[in-house]
């Protein structure tokens, strides 16, 4: 098989941060609709059962909408520690993202996966980086100076190509 692509990014703290700015832009407005939607909701049935003196199922509602809203605001401060105090960014870790014609591989010092090209949900390209999202929350993170083999331009076509409808492209902060 051969190389097609090959990209060498370190991931570092500094390079975490700008993907969680791109990621709360992308998707912050969404989840804090999602967020007050679903609270309406049960603070509604919530109103309804104290309405009709059902006082022990008000009180579910109540516990239900205090561990929601808790769920939703602690969580994801939680896993952005978690992931910061990962080896991979503790350590700096060096990714290589090699490309095939039927799948990428991410290669550590320790480590080999692969991922079908299928299975990436989302392509986002910044200034500077390639966002590979795998699922809504997580994303391989490819700097744009940092292709061994190819470039950026012909990496962006390729992808385009392989993961037709997926791409979408916020350079100089279009579309944001």
């Amino acid at each position: 098989m051969k190389v097609l692509f090959k990209n060498r990014t370190k991931y570092t703290k500094q390079v975490y941060d700008t993907f969680l700015q791109f990621h709360n832009q992308k998707y912050g407005s969404s989840y804090i609709f999602y967020t007050a939607l679903v609270t309406i909701l049960i603070f509604f049935c919530l109103g309804m059962n104290l309405k009709y003196k059902n006082f022990f199922t008000a009180s579910i509602f109540l516990v239900i909408m205090i561990a929601f809203l808790l769920y939703r605001f602690i969580h994801p401060k939680k896993e952005i520690k978690k992931e910061l105090k990962t080896d991979k960014i503790q350590k700096e870790k060096e990714f290589q993202f090699r490309f095939f014609e039927k799948n990428i591989e991410i290669v550590d010092k320790l480590e080999l996966s692969k991922v079908k090209y299928f299975n990436i949900k989302h392509i986002y390209e910044t200034d500077n980086y390639f966002y590979l999202y795998i699922d809504r929350n997580h994303a391989f993170l490819l700097d744009k100076t940092k292709f061994v083999i190819g470039n950026c331009e012909d990496f962006k076509t390729f992808i385009k190509h392989k993961c037709p409808f997926r791409f979408k492209s916020y350079c100089n902060n279009k579309g944001l």
